[in-house]
């Protein structure tokens, strides 16, 4: 399933998980899915008709495997100037528990 997660894209981190249950590299730490939803990209996906707010809440529950409402989210640096169609929206992400499986 490809998560539009204005977007949630998979996630491929390993790196160990920071204090808030994050790996290292993931920028924008732990949001819950109402901060997600206020991100520039989310915000722009939505107001441009690209995804609505509940597709969106429905791709983010794909990732939240413990089931906290909240997920760890990168900023891809490269993203914003990909030549694939909706990447400038796209945030990686993955749950926020390192036991979470």
């Amino acid at each position: 399933m490809l998560c539009f997660a204005a977007a949630a894209a998979p996630g491929s981190a390993v790196a160990e998980p920071s204090g808030n249950g994050c790996g290292a590299g993931f920028d924008l730490g732990a949001l819950t899915f109402d901060e997600y939803l206020a991100l520039p990209g989310s915000q722009a996906a939505i107001d441009l008709g690209l995804i609505d707010e509940s597709s969106l809440l429905a791709g983010l529950a794909h990732f939240d495997h413990n089931g906290d409402k909240t997920v760890c989210v990168q900023d891809v640096p490269g993203w914003q100037i990909s030549h694939k169609p909706f990447a400038i929206y796209m945030y990686n992400v993955v749950d926020n528990s390192a036991s979470a499986g």
